[in-house]
């Protein structure tokens, strides 16, 4: 979406109730996108974020309809560039749906050239490290 030295990084936040709202769920994930945008010299995207806030990923509503399905047809679209970062506090953000549709939705990702970031603990997905 931009054309940049340092690769681009997109954040993904996502909660599944309003109830989380107003805990730091918000706060924590954008901290640790931040954080690791920082550490690995990239361009976080401050003008695109995507949020699916109260929204559940038990059905996979999120990648169908929400801000992560947005995300998917930019990607497909190619104007989310290959190289880009995708960062997540963890896998489980991108979808709680049957373990074969999550698996799905992140070989999609990996195979387009988007790195995926588990934030929690710091894990790699991408063509290399898979």
């Amino acid at each position: 979406m931009q054309v940049s030295e340092r690769p681009i990084a997109y954040s993904y936040l996502r909660f599944s109730t309003g109830a989380q709202a107003a805990g730091d769920s918000i706060a924590r994930q954008s901290s640790l996108a931040t954080a690791y945008a920082i550490q690995h010299n990239l361009q976080l995207d401050e003008d695109v974020k995507f949020k699916d806030l109260g929204v559940s990923g038990f059905r996979g509503k999120n990648a169908h309809q929400g801000a992560l399905s947005a995300f998917l047809r930019l990607v497909q679209q190619e104007k989310v560039e290959a190289g880009s970062y995708l960062l997540i506090e963890s896998l489980d953000r991108l979808s709680r749906d049957n373990i074969l549709r999550a698996q799905a939705i992140l070989t999609e990702l990996v195979l387009a050239g988007i790195n995926v970031v588990s934030l929690i603990d710091q894990r790699l997905y991408s063509a290399a490290t898979l």
